[in-house]
């Protein structure tokens, strides 16, 4: 896993590789943002999370979101 510029040093920081849970019967992917959904299928929430994961990638560093203290 990268660490990301926005990342304060290495070893600060901690992803999990499934991003993606089941409340009540629909599906959720969680990012340092918050929780996003519900979506239909596990494979719906990780196809929008992948999603949005790319397009925080495209913004410049300085507008992109930071872990929040």
């Amino acid at each position: 896993m990268h660490k990301r510029q926005s990342d304060s040093q290495a070893g600060e920081y901690q992803r999990t590789e499934n991003r993606t849970f089941e409340r009540d019967g629909e599906w959720y992917f969680s990012s340092r943002e918050g929780d996003f959904g519900p979506f239909a299928s596990e494979a719906e929430a990780s196809t929008n999370m992948e999603a949005y994961v790319g397009l925080i990638d495209l913004r410049p560093e300085q507008e992109r979101p930071v872990t929040p203290d």
